[in-house]
């Protein structure tokens, strides 16, 4: 369905009936875009509807881990439990980006809005005053959501408003205090909107609709600019009027605070400049920017993956990486392609002309072509990147392959590589007994570009050979390179 005909269909929704139907077309739509037989689809049903839209439900709904945080700590993420509700909060989600346009100065979850959008309204001022909303997501209670549905742009019917909000809220505990009970702790709940959820940004972008108007306001009042990226909110001005206990500051925390939310005063900081100053995590100055570390890092991982090999790139910056970004991945992350998006990220915000970027993007291609333009490509389209004898492969990465039955009695191996277990396919040729003296493990490629393991007999396949690796050597050019 495209737009248009989503928002007839949503205005005339009076029923839970109308909803289930809306969510059912969307979601066979969906499905013949990605070139699969809409007619095999499973349907969501009203049992679906009644079961997710009552936020007390929470075991089949979301499931609940968490991540570390830049700044230390932890953050609870709250993610959908299965895929069933997934596809329901991602057809909700379509519904509500046909009907509403976040405000001018909402540049987070917002189709052609981006950190770079966000830095360049601030870019050559004087003074760059960052704050942070507290518990952003989970500030937003069930009951706001109800009512902002049923106004413009979406003038819902109660019903429908209650559903859909219902879809999108969770339960939350809370500790009150109940003197009547000698102040013994009494359980009680909220219901909020979780984080991790799809639906969760473009919600808190409706319901922060008025904030935006009125901190724009509190801005233009003072002569300043200002935008927001989901909870993290920006002035900036070429004067100075953010002295902590003057009016500017004293109407901004009163707004805050009448708009529900909670200042972070942890995150308050004030860039003056001079100094470095940053949004959304780019530098701005007179152009925009990325770290120095940032492109380190790039330059850091291919210049082991040119000298060392692929592997030893996995086994080195991959941990490092994972841990950078704070997130617990399910399989291992094709670094690859992880270069490739830190590479598009940089072209974003410098530009595809800036001699950086070209340098840098220029060595990622000749590594590429290097490890896939030499005559290894079978029959089945598998390109063999690197290829290293299995006793080499175990004394090289302080690591053993074992061999594996599993309860079907199929084979494969298992070994830790970048401080996680890593799986490799073992060809069907290679005997279970036959001695590790003569096979040999090499990281290929398949037909769609992904990378995989794969253990066979030790023979002539063509690959790059790396220069041998002096442990040693290797972390002293890793100290050099990362004191840079």
């Amino acid at each position: 369905m495209d737009k248009k005909q989503i928002v007839n269909q949503a205005f005339q929704l009076n029923s839970k009936e109308d909803l289930l139907n809306l969510l059912n077309r969307i979601k066979r739509d969906e499905i013949e875009e990605l070139g699969f037989d809409a007619s095999k689809y499973h349907p969501f049903t009203m049992r679906h509807i009644n079961y997710y839209c009552n936020p007390n439900n929470v075991f089949h709904r979301y499931r609940q881990f968490h991540i570390r945080k830049k700044s230390g700590g932890t953050r609870v993420i709250t993610a959908p439990r299965n895929r069933s509700f997934m596809m329901i909060l991602q057809a909700v989600n379509e519904i509500l980006k046909a009907i509403y346009t976040p405000s001018d100065y909402a540049m987070g979850f917002t189709e052609g809005r981006s950190v770079v959008s966000n830095a360049t309204i601030h870019k050559g001022q004087n003074y760059v005053f960052n704050i942070d909303l507290k518990d952003f997501f989970p500030s937003v209670e069930q009951f706001r959501v109800w009512k902002r549905l049923q106004l413009k742009p979406f003038n819902f019917p109660k019903q429908i408003a209650n559903i859909i909000a219902g879809l999108c809220s969770m339960r939350q505990t809370r500790e009150i205090i109940d003197e009547t009970k000698e102040h013994e702790n009494d359980k009680r709940y909220k219901y909020v909107l979780p984080q991790g959820s799809p639906v969760s940004p473009i919600i808190t972008n409706m319901i922060c609709d008025t904030l935006d108007r009125r901190l724009a306001g509190l801005a233009h009042r003072f002569g300043l600019c200002y935008s927001r990226y989901a909870d993290d909110i920006t002035f900036s001005s070429m004067h100075y009027v953010y002295s902590p206990n003057g009016k500017f500051r004293t109407e901004l925390c009163r707004i805050i605070s009448d708009q529900g939310f909670t200042l972070n005063e942890d995150k308050t900081r004030l860039q003056k400049i001079g100094a470095r100053q940053e949004v959304t995590g780019i530098i701005i100055s007179q152009k925009l920017n990325v770290t120095k570390k940032y492109v380190r890092d790039i330059r850091n991982i291919l210049y082991i993956w040119d000298r060392y090999g692929y592997t030893a790139a996995i086994v080195k910056f991959l941990p490092k990486y994972k841990a950078a970004k704070g997130h617990v991945k399910k399989g291992n992350p094709n670094l690859q392609n992880v270069i490739d998006g830190k590479l598009m990220y940089l072209k974003m915000i410098k530009g595809e002309e800036d001699s950086v970027y070209i340098k840098l993007y220029t060595k990622f291609q000749s590594l590429v072509n290097r490890d896939t333009s030499l005559d290894k490509t079978n029959t089945y389209g598998i390109s063999y990147v690197e290829t290293t004898p299995i006793l080499k492969f175990e004394h090289t990465n302080g690591t053993i392959v074992d061999f594996v039955h599993d309860e079907g009695g199929k084979r494969h191996a298992e070994f830790i590589l970048g401080e996680k277990k890593q799986y490799a396919t073992i060809m069907s040729v290679v005997k279970t007994e036959e001695v590790k003296e003569n096979l040999a493990i090499s990281n290929c490629r398949n037909s769609n570009g992904e990378m995989f393991w794969l253990i066979h007999s030790l023979d002539k396949v063509t690959t790059f050979k790396p220069e041998p690796i002096d442990i040693y050597e290797l972390n002293n050019d890793l100290d050099l390179l990362l004191s840079k």
